[in-house]
Order: C-alpha cells, then sequence, then structure tokens
C-alpha cells in the first residue's frame, strides 16, 4: 500500500495515522502554502516564525504535512514534495480528490473503509472503536475515531450521525 499511483509525495507504506488525530485540514494546508511563499525550503525555525506556532504546536502539524507526503523533514529543513505542488495548484474538488486517496491508503483507514463495504451498513460508532482499539490499542482508539470522521468527512469518504452513532461510507463527488 503505497502512492505509487503518482509517484509523488510519500513513497513506503503508511503505518501510523495517529500524528493526523490533533491537526485540522485548514492548518497542513496553511503549512504547506507557508512553506511555499518562503520558496518551497525552510528551516524549521523560520516556519515556526512564519506561521506564528511555537515549535510544541506546529510540531505536530508538520508531522501530519509529512506522514501525507506533503513536505519532507531533513535537517531541520522543511521541504515541498511534488504532491504539495500538485495540491495547492488544484481546485478546492482535486484536493479533496488527492487527499481522498492518500487518505484512503492508511491502514487504521483501509481497515474502516473495507469493514464498512463488507457489512454493507452503516457501523455503529462502538464497533468502530473496537477495531481501532484492536489496531492501535484502546488508548488511541477514541482520537483516531474522531481523526477519521473529521479526515473522512473532508475528502468526502464517510458521513458521520452523531445522534444515531453511525458511520457510513458516502460516494464522493467526482
Amino acid at each position: 500500500m503505497s502512492n505509487s499511483h503518482e509517484n509523488v509525495g510519500r513513497a513506503v507504506a503508511v503505518a501510523d495515522f495517529r500524528s493526523m488525530a490533533k491537526v485540522s485540514v485548514g492548518q497542513v494546508l496553511g503549512l504547506v502554502e507557508a512553506i511555499d511563499e518562503v520558496g518551497g525550503v525552510a528551516d524549521v525555525a523560520t516556519i515556526s516564525q512564519e506561521v506564528d506556532m511555537d515549535l510544541d504546536r506546529l510540531g505536530p502539524v508538520l508531522a501530519a504535512a509529512e506522514f501525507l507526503g506533503l513536505l519532507t523533514v531533513e535537517d531541520g529543513d522543511v521541504r515541498m514534495t511534488d504532491l504539495s505542488r500538485k495540491l495547492l495548484s488544484a481546485s478546492v474538488r482535486e484536493r479533496k480528490a488527492i487527499l481522498r486517496r492518500v487518505i484512503d491508503d492508511i491502514p487504521v483507514f483501509r481497515m474502516v473503509l473495507d469493514a464498512a463495504r463488507q457489512a454493507r451498513r452503516p457501523l455503529e460508532r462502538q464497533e468502530v472503536l473496537d477495531s481501532i482499539a484492536a489496531r492501535a490499542g484502546s488508548h488511541q482508539a477514541e482520537d483516531l475515531f474522531k481523526a477519521l470522521v473529521y479526515w473522512g468527512r473532508y475528502v468526502e469518504l464517510v458521513q458521520y450521525d452523531s445522534r444515531a452513532e453511525q458511520l457510513r461510507l458516502r460516494s464522493p463527488s467526482k
């Protein structure tokens, strides 16, 4: 499972969704845009000042962007990838499609989506939490569930009914 479909961004299989559990799409895209504005490469301290975030707050956003294959970090330098350049030049609909392909490649996400496809019914919240806990540990399950719902809604892969506590697959708009 890799992003070989475009040969850009992340070159290896995604193993961990945890870095995305506490950041928003806006934070990640804002960071990518800030790095683009300074020429596509900058040291972490410069970016921290540019986005007006201390390193403790910037760290999770940077980790999520790197996890998604949008940035690379090496020797304190943050560098854009071909995938991030493509994302910045895309329309909102195209951005969602690009991120949908990336997110659909994340094992925890894929596991839940496959379970929903096989069940052919909405999944109960507790059912999803139990699946995530079996893979990532119960201490991570709630955060990962929230991230799955947040990012899944953004890329139009899932719908979540908080009253019924049910997660269902969504047919993305093209």
